[in-house]
């Protein structure tokens, strides 16, 4: 929360500026202190009882890799609208407690769709240089027109984390509205996705799993981030970007959404193991 309010303070003092530079090592940040929330998936898996877990893993996140990297290479506006509305659906996770999943998609659109409505000039430049095509633009402009409604929702779903006495995730949700709302896009979404989204789902899996301290760093977090890392640095050396900074920033969002599809999958692989596991005792 003081993290925000200094960057926003920053921001209006004219300190933060949006350069080239800045933006691929914001972007490449997203990777290293967004990836360990995703690390414990195999975990998951194996704990629902799933046979074959790793394999079936290794092979879940390959096939969606490939297949998300294909798309990257023919369609990248597709590619990146795919990539937004799966931002949508999972970011929605941090906010059920709200009651209502359409309140905590709002509020998860809103996030999303926030940057369009100040910034939607570098929104639009930005999404050009990570598809490498110019119509990708109107993916900005669409932002634009959900953003008004979106925002206005996701007052409503704060406020029902507010009543309902989760005040903590009430703050988190504002404080990313707010960094997405008001400062530049890049900087926005990375205090969000490092801040708010990958700490609250960090917490939630390692609670579940019963894991704490180094152990689970040692065994867990630091080996699958490697090799999320690893699938970055491929992505990074396939790119034909102009230069060495719009190559990382691509690479960045691109792996980023490479490896959402199976992190999101992941949690319904597990239900549906665990139910067939209870259905056979």
């Amino acid at each position: 929360m003081l993290v925000t309010a200094l960057a926003i303070g920053l921001d209006l003092a004219g300190l933060i500026a949006q350069t080239p530079m800045t933006t691929a090592i914001l972007a490449s940040s997203l990777l290293i202190f967004g990836l360990p929330h995703g690390s414990f998936d195999l975990a998951l898996l194996r704990r629902a009882g799933a046979p074959g877990a790793t394999v079936y893993l290794v092979l879940l996140y390959v096939a969606c890799a490939a297949a998300m990297y294909l798309v990257w290479r023919v369609a990248p506006v597709l590619a990146l609208g795919a990539f937004l509305a799966m931002a949508v659906a999972h970011f929605a996770e941090d906010w059920e407690a709200c009651g209502s999943r359409f309140l905590a998609t709002a509020i998860a659109a809103a996030t999303v769709t926030a940057p369009a409505l100040l910034h939607l000039a570098e929104l639009r430049l930005l999404f050009t240089l990570l598809t490498g095509d110019r119509t990708a633009a109107i993916l900005a402009d669409m932002s634009l027109l959900v953003a008004p409604v979106a925002v206005v929702v996701a007052v409503a779903g704060v406020g029902l984390l507010w009543q309902a006495d989760r005040k903590k995730l009430a703050l988190l949700a504002s404080c990313g509205l707010a960094a997405m709302l008001l400062l530049p896009p890049v900087p926005g979404f990375a205090i969000f996705f490092c801040l708010v989204h990958s700490p609250l789902q960090f917490q939630s899996h390692s609670d579940a799993l019963g894991l704490k301290g180094v152990r689970q760093w040692r065994s867990i977090v630091v080996p699958i981030s490697l090799g999320g890392l690893g699938v970055a640095g491929v992505v990074f050396l396939l790119q034909n970007g102009p230069s060495l900074t719009t190559g990382a920033f691509a690479a960045s969002f691109m792996t980023l959404s490479v490896l959402t599809v199976p992190h999101m999958l992941v949690p319904i692989f597990a239900n549906q193991f665990s139910n067939r596991k209870r259905a056979g005792t």
